[in-house]
């Protein structure tokens, strides 16, 4: 009984560092699963930069995406350098999980999306 007490804390400690250390150094748990675990496609998805969290060195930056037809999707992504806040963005997502991107003209947004990201 000791034994497996014993090996179920260690997993349990294994488990949560494994967690904390993709909540902090990475765009989450969440995301992770929905990279490796999912069989969701990777999609487009526009969106307006915000104001991104600086963690050791580079910038983690949560998106409310919507893809043409105005179906929101929160995409996380950590980037190498800060971005223009305030900018259209397309972004290449993997659910949750950013994969690409590329800062685009306000006129490239779709008409669906473009109202979705500009509603208060």
């Amino acid at each position: 009984m000791k034994l497996v007490i014993k090996v179920l804390a260690v997993f349990a400690i294994i488990l949560g560092g494994t967690a904390y250390y993709l909540n902090t150094k990475t765009e989450g748990v969440h995301a992770f699963v929905d990279n490796f675990f999912s069989n969701k496609e990777i999609q487009d998805y526009y969106a307006v930069i915000d104001k991104g969290e600086k963690k050791d060195g580079e910038y983690l930056y949560t998106f409310k995406g919507y893809t043409e037809d105005g179906k929101l999707q929160v995409v996380k992504r950590m980037m190498n350098r800060e971005l223009h806040t305030g900018a259209f963005i397309k972004i290449y997502a993997k659910g949750m999980q950013g994969k690409g991107w590329a800062e685009i003209p306000k006129e490239s947004v779709p008409q669906k999306a473009l109202e979705k990201i500009e509603k208060p």
